[in-house]
């Protein structure tokens, strides 16, 4: 309990990113999601779950936002924004756990959507984009999935970006920028979905 303790400033920055400076395409409507099928959360085991969730989907808005600010300045090279985007592959792939177990409708479809990972020195951009981005790899699944799983395949095609094109020219460090900016867009449906 005491861990779960030290995490409350985050929960309150988690409550907070929403409010300030947030990407999202559209504020989401209080009931949008409340016929969306969710594991109930009964345990003190599986709030505190939740509660560690929140706080690392807070950290990923705020690295995703190092990402974007990391663009901005010419001196950073593709290694600096690939290690940032593992970055927030790790931090996704903690919260697709959590959305497994809360949305158990999109448990084979997020657990096949990271196993991008094993492909990422391989794949080609266009693959990617046929097989993560557009689901062509993946099973079929409720929209509701949708949104988890591009917190992992975002960064990850950052990753394929930088590897292509180490010298980051304009239309790459565009093309990433418009990457993170559509994940941060997904971040509050992903709150909404998983955490409440």
């Amino acid at each position: 309990m005491p861990a779960v303790k030290a995490l409350y400033p985050f929960l309150f920055v988690t409550l907070l990113l929403p409010m300030v400076g947030s990407h999202a395409s559209a504020p989401v409507k209080e009931n949008q999601f409340k016929d969306i099928k969710k594991t109930a959360i009964d345990s003190e085991k599986d709030k505190q779950r939740l509660e560690v969730t929140a706080v690392l989907l807070a950290r990923y808005e705020i690295e995703a936002k190092r990402l974007i600010d990391m663009l901005a300045e010419k001196n950073t090279g593709s290694n600096g924004i690939s290690k940032q985007a593992g970055k927030l592959m790790t931090l996704s792939e903690d919260v697709i756990m959590s959305a497994r177990f809360r949305l158990p409708q999109c448990d084979d479809y997020l657990a096949k959507s990271i196993t991008l990972k094993d492909r990422l020195g391989k794949i080609s951009h266009d693959q990617l984009e046929t097989d993560y981005h557009m689901d062509g790899a993946l099973p079929k699944a409720p929209a509701e999935c949708y949104h988890t799983k591009d917190l992992f395949v975002h960064p990850a095609t950052v990753m394929v970006l930088t590897r292509d094109d180490p010298a980051l020219t304009d239309t790459t460090r565009s093309s990433i920028k418009a990457e993170i900016e559509e994940v941060l867009a997904h971040t509050e449906v992903v709150r909404q979905l998983v955490i409440y």
